[in-house]
């Protein structure tokens, strides 16, 4: 079954706090702790979680290997649960992602999850209405654009059929 992993998450964060990553923090060490923690991890970790473990890990590796669950983590945690959620009629045959996958993935308890999800519920509402307001507008202009070129053709077509009228 598929599991609707949505890791271009980023791209609706709008802090650039949220994109900076400073390496100084983190040691060659803690990497491979993280590494090891989640490949030894009980019970094993499911085959669709290991290139989620993995993209986070590389763009994200402070906020992962840190115990401390950074404004960064929190965010990718709770909009990552939202965005899980299957959305369109045509993704009905995707399964949600759960607090469970997901505390495998970042590697935090189900409670630290859960806390993130709820912690982000703002947020992910404030961005639920930006993105519904962006759609309106982009489904306007589009409309626009449509009727526009309509009437284009339509003088185009007048001013081919006005010579062939006057011969």
């Amino acid at each position: 079954m598929n599991k609707a992993f949505r890791i271009g998450i980023t791209d609706y964060f709008d802090d650039p706090y949220l994109h900076k990553t400073d390496l100084s923090s983190l040691t060659a060490q803690e990497m491979i702790d993280k590494m090891n923690e989640f490949l030894n991890s009980k019970p094993k970790p499911q085959d669709e979680s290991y290139p989620q473990f993995l993209f986070y890990l590389t763009h994200f590796p402070v906020s992962m290997c840190k115990r401390t669950v950074s404004k960064k983590l929190k965010y990718l945690i709770g909009f990552h649960y939202r965005l899980g959620i299957p959305q369109k009629k045509h993704e009905k045959n995707i399964n949600p992602v759960s607090m469970e996958e997901l505390a495998e993935v970042f590697g935090r308890s189900k409670a630290t999850i859960h806390e993130c999800v709820e912690g982000t519920k703002e947020s992910w509402s404030e961005l639920e209405k930006k993105l519904y307001f962006k759609e309106n507008l982009r489904e306007k202009a589009e409309r626009e654009l449509i009727e526009e070129e309509k009437a284009r053709l339509l003088k185009e077509r007048e001013a081919q059929a006005l010579p062939e009228q006057n011969e």
